[in-house]
């Protein structure tokens, strides 16, 4: 299940950072649902599949202070039972009917998955409207799921990378919920009950504040049915949790720290990060453009090409960052051998400072551009994909047009955004640095 094993920082980047297109983009419809939900349909009826996505304002930054983890919790237990089954038989009638449903926790969202044939599209309303209205939440699988939570955070505690982006994310967000991770901690685990488990799902699940993404094989009176039908009982007012607090725009150069994380191990993990931009931020397809170019996947990146092939120092360095909405964290990753830590991270803070001094060619821009605005198609190849993405365009509001307008934003971008970005967020002074390995 995607909520038990799901980490904070590991968000899948696209459907946030950015997408492109080169062809018609798919046909949406959307509606308001009941309460005030919003909902988007994107029929394909090539196969009789349906795939949901439900993004609920109920992510890690809303846990109760000193309770880290509870929304992670809340969507580990999301298919374990109704008040009419317990979990066995909610789980065997889930794989009857050949459905999936589960609930991920990511740092400002709740998200339920439904995938189902359409075929079976009442049975799997009926089990996802079971998870949203009549939730079992038992204590025999809130102690399970207890259990699993700690062993993914000792586990987690053995993975250099993990661990690098935990303490790196505390030291760039001492103060906010940002910097916590989405399964908390054990210390944090030990104060949650399932009473505040109940509560957390209860104050979730506000349709004013959701947003249902359906791709698939049903039309719009068969949506709006089923909706009807089954959701019409969800909580009509606004969500009562609290708002997240802002973080201060563009830190001050200067005062960047680094933390070492011994461990015994063969490479040395490096990590930099500083905090970037939110969703909304009038730089958002520059800082695309410029994240890309630095250290995108894809193609010859500044630092892939300086640092891995010409000196053959890391076996993978990449860049990547998450626009939230607020101040989202960027951050640049790479491993390399131990004796090698030392040149390894002046070569990366010299490719920081040379995007600062002298921003890049137009030769190097347009081939970037080009790469994105070639490769959306990459992400849309199914059902689920789609879903996920019209989830965030919705829940972000980044309107009906989103798709439509991205390439000629991408475009847009000029040698003079790059720099000015550039010297806005990425000078090596604002960056703190978290090294995991032995010391050299």
């Amino acid at each position: 299940m995607i909520g038990r094993r799901f980490w904070l920082f590991l968000v899948g980047g696209w459907l946030l950072c950015g997408v492109t297109v080169v062809q018609a983009t798919p046909k949406v419809q959307s509606f308001q649902g009941p309460g005030g939900m919003t909902v988007f349909l994107v029929e394909s009826h090539a196969n009789p599949m349906v795939e949901v996505r439900l993004v609920a304002r109920g992510g890690a930054a809303y846990d109760p202070p000193g309770k880290g983890g509870v929304a992670s919790m809340t969507a580990w237990m999301f298919n374990e039972g109704s008040t009419e089954m317990d979990s066995a038989t909610f789980q065997e009638q889930l794989a009857f009917h050949g459905i999936l449903l589960d609930a991920s926790a990511t740092l400002e969202t709740l998200t339920v998955r439904l995938t189902t044939r359409t075929e079976h599209l009442e049975e799997s309303w009926s089990r996802l409207a079971d998870g949203l209205l009549r939730p079992r939440l038992a204590e025999k699988d809130f102690a399970q799921a207890m259990d699993e939570q700690r062993a993914q955070i000792i586990k987690d505690q053995e993975q250099p990378q993990t661990r690098a982006s935990l303490r790196l994310h505390r030291m760039l967000y001492p103060d906010h919920p940002y910097g916590l991770p989405v399964v908390g901690t054990l210390e944090s685990l030990a104060r949650i009950t399932l009473a505040d488990v109940r509560r957390f799902q209860t104050d979730a699940f506000h349709t004013p504040d959701m947003v249902l993404a359906v791709a698939g094989d049903l039309d719009l009176p068969r949506l709006q049915g089923l909706i009807d039908r089954h959701l019409s009982g969800l909580n009509s007012q606004p969500s009562p949790l609290a708002a997240i607090p802002s973080v201060p725009a563009d830190p001050p150069v200067g005062g960047a720290k680094t933390e070492r994380i011994e461990m015994d191990l063969p490479q040395t993990t490096l990590l930099l990060g500083t905090i970037g931009i939110r969703r909304q931020d009038p730089d958002y397809y520059a800082f695309y453009v410029l994240n890309q170019l630095l250290g995108g996947a894809g193609l010859n990146s500044r630092l892939s090409t300086e640092i891995r092939e010409k000196r053959g120092l890391t076996y993978g360095v990449y860049s990547h960052f998450v626009p939230l909405s607020n101040n989202g964290p960027f951050f640049v990753v790479m491993k390399t051998k131990t004796e090698s830590t030392n040149e390894a991270l002046a070569l990366l803070n010299q490719e920081l400072q040379r995007l600062t001094q002298e921003g890049v060619s137009e030769t190097e821009l347009q081939e970037v551009i080009r790469y994105l605005t070639g490769s959306f198609p990459l992400h849309l190849d199914g059902l689920g994909k789609i879903s996920a993405l019209w989830g965030s365009i919705g829940y972000y509001r980044l309107g009906l047009d989103y798709l439509d307008k991205w390439p000629d934003r991408i475009r847009a971008v000029t040698r003079d955004d790059i720099l000015r970005v550039a010297r806005r967020l990425l000078e090596p002074q604002r960056f703190d640095t978290v090294i995991v390995g032995k010391s050299p």
